[in-house]
């Protein structure tokens, strides 16, 4: 009989990797987070420390988004500030503040050994408020068969992925060997290793839910380990999220596989490249801010017009101009105050107008 799963063949749980095809990969991921660990050095504690909010808020989205559940932004943005020691927080909500915690321990902790109590405190953290649409095992592994299946039941079902054990015994046999080679792993490369442990958690799916999400945490803290950092300057989370159709596609292959994780890790290193370069163009906005705002403390702004600069500077939403209409309409004023304004910031040296007329935008001026 042909083995359908992963786990049914003789090489599980030794994957194979062909380190020629993903060496150039590697090196690409690689020369793509160095430039982004030595920009977040030029930056203050307190500078620095707004950057991860930003992108532990994207990762927080996202791991909720590819498993469906959808979290409030400005709570999850106000939780992470409170964590990090910033102004903005607001009275806490339990399930936010739980969620970011999860977070914060694991990426924190990420130089020190991982062990199943500790997994079982973080899912029960995730679900501290219990599903109200099924009944799960909270902070234990599963004790049952575990299946991933999409179509209706009983009909035009489709079986994705069949985990392993039917027993939290077997459950935790198969655990106490991955966590075994998670925390004593030599001679690997951390960015490898972050790729085979997502695969091998979720392949083993040791909760009834939250697998996911907790074996995207898991590649996080290899991650962090990988950069020599117990911060998080990229999300790995945010391209899984941009590219699910191909996560779900790659995954499903190689859980179908003979235990050759080549083309996931290839996949995976894609993603962190990917998210590496995400983060560096916002951190060198970051960096561009600051010394805007060096350059040009000399000058007294009023309210209308830092609120425009502020969004100039750390968003895209005007990457292409500004008319003096758009200008009019975010800050609500007047027109005559408006085309002030805007005459105000081009004499300081602070936008550069192009076009004639109606069709006259308005840009940000940086230093290079």
């Amino acid at each position: 009989m042909q083995a359908k799963w992963i786990w049914e063949t003789d090489q599980w749980p030794n994957f194979v990797v062909n380190h020629q095809a993903v060496m150039p990969h590697l090196l690409t991921a690689v020369r793509a987070v160095s430039p982004l660990i030595a920009l977040s050095k030029e930056l203050s504690p307190e500078k620095l420390a707004e950057f991860e909010s930003q992108v532990l808020l994207d990762e927080t989205l996202s791991t909720s988004s590819i498993e469906q559940e959808y979290l409030d932004r400005d709570s999850v943005r106000s939780s992470i500030a409170r964590h990090l020691g910033l102004p903005r927080s607001k009275p806490h909500d339990k399930r936010y503040e739980a969620f970011t915690e999860v977070y914060f321990e694991s990426i924190r902790t990420a130089n020190q050994a991982l062990s199943a109590q500790q997994l079982k405190k973080w899912h029960a953290m995730l679900f501290i408020e219990k599903p109200v649409l099924k009944a799960i095992t909270l902070g234990d592994y599963r004790n049952e068969t575990m299946a991933v299946v999409s179509g209706h039941f009983g009909r035009n079902e489709t079986v994705h992925f069949q985990a392993p054990c039917d027993s939290r015994e077997c459950v935790t046999t198969y655990m106490d060997t991955f966590l075994e080679w998670l925390n004593h792993q030599q001679g690997l490369s951390d960015y490898l290793r972050a790729a085979i442990a997502k695969f091998w958690f979720v392949t083993i799916h040791p909760f009834d839910d939250g697998n996911g999400r907790l074996s995207r945490i898991i590649a996080e803290r290899c991650l962090a380990e990988a950069d020599h950092t117990d911060l998080r300057l990229y999300s790995i989370s945010s391209e899984i999220e941009n590219k699910k159709s191909e996560y779900y596609d790659i995954l499903e292959t190689s859980q179908k596989g003979d235990g050759d994780l080549t083309d996931w890790t290839i996949w995976f290193l894609q993603c962190v490249t990917d998210a590496a370069k995400t983060s560096l163009n916002r951190l060198e906005k970051v960096r561009s801010a600051t010394q805007f705002w060096d350059t040009h403390r000399q000058h007294s702004f009023n309210e209308r017009q830092r609120k425009l600069l502020v969004r100039l500077l750390e968003t895209p939403d005007f990457d292409d101009g500004i008319a003096k209409r758009k200008y009019k309409n975010l800050v609500a004023t007047s027109d005559a105050t408006a085309a002030r304004d805007l005459t105000e910031l081009v004499n300081y040296g602070v936008l550069t107008s192009q076009g004639k007329g109606r069709s006259v935008k308005y840009f940000l001026v940086l230093e290079k």
